[in-house]
């Protein structure tokens, strides 16, 4: 009896078994799920990295261990009256439009949060000097590209600065990186756009990048909306007509989504009295006049076209950074930041007191103190090189206290 009890319990737990077995084998051959796009994502429903990875190579550039993958963007698209003012042949608002349409037709299939914000004022078009119409909230590109097609009219002032301190308001929710993406002619009404923009920068830190893109060709448009990207520290500036080819459209928006830096415009010019001239590296000196040419993209340059970057002095018998001369460091990594091919040298000096030996050990520790800092703040050592010349470099008299002073310093040479 009990070998017979035995032997059907033996037979029951294989059965179990091979079903079990048999269950497993089956779901692992089973056709598995397409992927959603963003345009099909259910709320709050997360993707896994495999699938945003399939989804990357479907639509856009490979997920890879370079990219910092952007989470949230807000579009803010002028509509002011200047918009109805012609561009080769066009409308401005038609062609600031079809950047937006362009731009969200390449928006990444990925679970995104997005938001749309136009400014500008028409009694009877619009009620509000500026106005959200998408989001911010979980994207939809179709949802999106209506919101894109409410702007049907152009008129009134241009707060810009108004709508950038909205911006900042509207993004306070979210979490992760984000871009701040600017459609514009540059033309302003009152408020101060920079300051706006500084503004928001200094509320999100490193998690904003900012991105301008002038309709038009305003001069003192272009150097507004400079200056707002450089505010960024990560974004850059770019015209219309640079985005007239499909391939560098597709560049920028995965330069704005993948924190790349892939996009090189065509050429620059710039006005003076007699008319444009071009201007190959974008600094606001004329070719022919820059003594400088190549200027790395976003560095404030002097009347010759070069670099004007600043100096870290020193106090004498001392090698640490004192506080006043942060912000001349965090310009040239501002500046490196822009420009990921850039390297650079930083030279430390001394002036005569004390011997050659000591001096030279003193010049190369001041020259590893800013260099340090410079890495504290995300550049890579690849970038740094480090030199100490002693006093055997000055930059002045070492025969007055106010000479030896001046020659207690680091300075930055670009490395071409």
């Amino acid at each position: 009896m009990a070998r017979k009890f035995l032997t059907a319990f033996f037979v029951l737990v294989l059965g179990v078994l091979i079903v079990g077995c048999g269950a497993k084998k089956q779901q692992q051959t089973a056709t598995p799920e397409a992927p959603r796009t963003a345009d099909a994502a259910a709320p709050g429903e997360s993707y896994s990295e495999d699938v945003m990875a399939t989804e990357a190579g479907a639509g856009g550039p490979a997920l890879d261990e370079y990219m910092e993958i952007v989470d949230n963007f807000l579009v803010i698209l002028d509509a002011s009256g200047s918009k109805y003012l012609p561009y080769n042949g066009q409308i401005k608002l038609k062609i600031a439009k079809d950047i937006a349409r362009r731009f969200n037709q390449r928006v990444p299939p990925r679970p995104l949060t997005g938001g749309l914000r136009r400014y500008g004022f028409e009694a009877g078009a619009f009620t509000e000097k500026t106005e959200l119409l998408f989001g911010v909230g979980p994207y939809s590109r179709p949802a999106y590209a209506d919101a894109i097609e409410k702007v049907r009219w152009a008129g009134g002032k241009s707060p810009l600065a108004l709508a950038i301190d909205a911006a900042n308001e509207d993004l306070s929710t979210v979490t992760g990186l984000m871009a701040l993406v600017i459609i514009s002619d540059g033309k302003i009404y009152r408020g101060d756009p920079v300051a706006a923009a500084q503004r928001m920068k200094d509320r999100y830190g490193d998690r904003l990048c900012i991105y301008t893109a002038q309709v038009g060709d305003l001069p003192f448009g272009r150097k507004l909306l400079q200056r707002i990207a450089e505010v960024g520290g990560c974004g850059y500036f770019v015209t219309s007509d640079d985005l007239v080819p499909d391939a560098n459209m597709d560049q920028w928006v995965d330069d704005i989504f993948n924190r790349r830096r892939g996009f090189r415009p065509g050429p620059r010019y710039v006005e003076r009295d007699m008319g444009p001239c071009p201007d190959a590296d974008g600094d606001g000196v004329c070719d022919d006049q820059d003594a400088c040419p190549g200027t790395p993209r976003g560095a404030k340059v002097d009347a010759r076209g070069c670099w004007d970057i600043g100096k870290v002095q020193f106090i004498i018998d001392r090698y640490d950074v004192r506080p006043r001369y942060y912000p001349i460091i965090d310009e040239v990594v501002r500046v490196m930041k822009l420009n990921p091919d850039l390297k650079i040298k930083v030279q430390g000096h001394t002036c005569t007191i004390a011997s050659e030996k000591y001096n030279m050990k003193l010049s190369y520790n001041r020259a590893i103190s800013v260099s340090d800092y410079m890495l504290k703040q995300g550049i890579g050592s690849n970038r740094i090189s480090v030199e100490g010349f002693g006093f055997h470099r000055p930059t002045a008299t070492n025969q007055t206290e106010e000479g030896r002073e001046l020659n207690r310093r680091v300075e930055f040479e670009p490395v071409k």
